[in-house]
């Protein structure tokens, strides 16, 4: 199933079940609930039921990239996802240029040249 466009809000407003993530992303609902034990993935919790956003797709996507097609355990999975910088996991594009933490990353980066 195609994941469907993010809206220009940001996508941070948890809109899917458990049920239809895991029919989007091609998981089983048991998957997703292990990568939440394993501490990958947080979900908003409405009571006892689960929540996701369009960005905690993109992060479930690229989770299962990494476990799947990059071969990694859970501990690299995190490792990778530690490393990753918040503009690559939105996909920001021009305006992390306006973002203080990636303007404060880049002058440290030009620092250490």
């Amino acid at each position: 199933m195609k994941l469907p466009a993010k809206p220009a809000a940001g996508g941070r407003r948890p809109l899917f079940s458990i049920g239809v993530v895991a029919e989007m992303i091609g998981v089983t609902p048991a998957t997703l609930r292990l990568w939440e034990k394993k501490g990958l993935i947080s979900p908003a919790r409405r009571g006892k039921n689960r929540s996701y956003s369009y960005l905690d797709l993109e992060r479930l996507k690229e989770i299962k990239l990494l476990l799947g097609e990059q071969r990694l355990n859970i501990a690299g999975v995190r490792a990778a996802l530690d490393r990753k910088r918040c503009w690559d996991l939105k996909k920001c594009g021009p305006r992390k240029e306006t973002c203080p933490v990636y303007t404060r990353e880049k002058s440290a980066g030009e620092g250490q040249r």
